[in-house]
């Protein structure tokens, strides 16, 4: 069981020595204060790298201070919605940088034990999940990966979620990250973008969840990750980490030159 890329040549390269050397290009260019230490996870964006790269490096250099062997990758599902979770049942995920693996005891008990299933419909074709491989091949290229594909995104499945990775992962914390893969406001002039995305960033930073839940419904912010993101926030409640520190923000606009219609990304992590 094979997971192919899907987005390689579009979203990031496809050529191994030229995809290495940007990625690696990005990180050197990432800098990371020295006091963030015994991290808990990420958001890091899903854009193509030419707008998004830079940014995404940011979230990887900084889970790069952490010893761990385990990276959990919460992403969302951009065509399908009609489940709530979905594991990456593989035993790989290929890149042109070669395999990255999965903790296939790991999902299967995952699987087991709290009933879920895997959606290969979902997960064969999503380019979310699939553009945070090579910045991990390039900082941890031994560690395997737990993936996870959501749907249905709302806050009841994501303290579900977050309940579900507590419970199973408290004991093993100290050797596991979680990513969470998520672009912010689309297509919005960049002085409006700034300003929803700050609201998502300024929540985020107080792990105020009832806020976020507050500025989803009244449409205040825009984040096609919410549920991964609301994820990490409970995640970081329950288990008791209560820092959080941006790490990057910037959007399309800075690459394209166009600021009438942009994207937005953002790099923040949590720690203790």
């Amino acid at each position: 069981m094979i997971r192919n890329p899907v987005v390689a040549g579009s979203f990031y390269p496809g050529d191994s020595s030229i995809l290495s050397k940007q990625v690696t290009k990005y990180l050197q260019e990432a800098s990371i204060n020295d006091e963030i230490e015994d991290i808990l996870g990420v958001i890091s964006p899903h854009a193509g790298y030419v707008y998004s790269g830079q940014c995404t490096a940011f979230s990887f250099k900084a889970i790069e201070k952490k010893n761990f062997d385990l990276a959990v990758i919460i992403a969302p599902s951009h065509r399908y919605a009609d489940f709530d979770f979905s594991l990456g049942d593989y035993d790989e995920y290929l890149t042109p940088l070669g395999g990255v693996k999965v903790a296939k005891d790991i999902v299967k008990e995952l699987m087991e034990r709290y009933d879920l299933k895997a959606h290969y419909y979902a997960n064969n074709i999503e380019h979310s999940l699939e553009v945070q491989l090579p910045f991990l091949q390039m900082v941890k290229p031994d560690a395997k990966i737990v993936p996870i594909i959501l749907g249905e995104q709302n806050s009841k499945n994501s303290l579900q979620l977050a309940d579900m990775l507590v419970d199973f992962f408290r004991e093993r914390i100290d050797k596991t990250v979680f990513i969470i893969s998520s672009d912010l406001s689309h297509y919005h002039d960049s002085e409006t973008a700034t300003k929803m995305d700050k609201i998502v960033a300024d929540n985020f930073e107080h792990l105020d969840i009832e806020m976020m839940k507050k500025s989803m419904s009244f449409d205040e912010i825009e984040a096609c990750g919410i549920g991964g993101i609301l994820t990490l926030m409970n995640l970081a409640k329950k288990l008791e980490y209560n820092k959080v520190t941006t790490l990057d923000y910037r959007n399309s606009g800075d690459v394209s030159g166009d600021y009438k219609q942009v994207v937005g990304y953002l790099s923040s992590c949590v720690y203790k």
